[in-house]
């Protein structure tokens, strides 16, 4: 028997059909996020725990700062302390002026000056004292340092101490006292004078008999002039500042 040349080819049997589900593209980013989440877990219950007592803290700090804040402010307000010079009253260029008890001026000045604030002796730095004695004559006396009592008329004078009598006598010590009132001055440390008749060195000095005589006690080193007997011109006085005027 013959084939037929027309008949149909053999059929093959169908596959399965795969079975449906994500793609794998799908499958890959669920991967990644599931383990985002579990990378991400423990950071976050970290936090939680750390906010649960952090947040309670910060309350009661708060309420404590409002219930302590009235002290707090005392404590910001309170005033700093003032030391003992702080307390005194201090003065720049300024003078004292005043007169004995014979009505004679003098005057005092001074570059600073402190005094306690109850009141008292004035401590002084580069003071210069200018007084009129009874016989008519003027001396200056200035130092480094000066305590000055006004209401006792006393000044007390340390440190380099320079007196200028206006006879044209220098004399140059360390400490000296004055009594406004006597119209004396005294100085118990070894001085140096200097004047148209001559020098002297001493252990101390004492201007007295308002101003007419100033002694000095020794042992002292007197030296003379070769004209110390000449009678020096009449008028010629010298300054607080060592120049001679007519």
């Amino acid at each position: 028997m013959a084939e037929n040349p027309t008949s149909a080819p053999p059929t093959l049997p169908a596959l399965p059909a795969a079975p449906s589900g994500p793609e794998p593209g799908d499958r890959l980013r669920g991967l990644s996020a599931n383990t985002r989440r579990a990378a991400y877990a423990p950071r976050y219950t970290v936090m939680v725990r750390y906010l649960r007592v952090a947040l309670p803290v910060a309350g009661l700090f708060a309420i404590a700062i409002v219930f302590l804040w009235p002290r707090i402010r005392a404590m910001l307000n309170r005033p700093t302390e003032i030391t003992q010079d702080e307390r005194q009253a201090k003065m720049v260029s300024g003078r004292y002026v005043g007169s004995d008890a014979h009505g004679r001026p003098y005057t005092v000045t001074y570059d600073t000056a402190q005094q306690p604030p109850a009141g008292g002796p004035v401590d002084m730095v580069n003071p210069v004292a200018e007084l009129t004695l009874q016989n008519g004559h003027w001396v200056a006396v200035k130092a480094d340092r000066a305590r000055y009592d006004q209401a006792a008329g006393l000044l007390d004078l340390s440190g380099h101490v320079e007196l200028i009598h206006d006879d044209g006598y220098d004399f140059v010590t360390d400490r000296a006292h004055v009594e406004f009132n006597k119209n004396l001055i005294t100085g118990d440390r070894s001085v140096v004078g200097r004047g148209p008749k001559g020098e002297i060195e001493a252990r101390a000095f004492r201007i007295i008999n308002n101003g007419d005589a100033v002694v000095f006690t020794g042992p002292a080193h007197l030296l003379l002039r070769p004209d110390a007997a000449r009678i020096p011109e009449p008028g010629d006085k010298k300054t607080p500042t060592g120049e001679k005027q007519k």
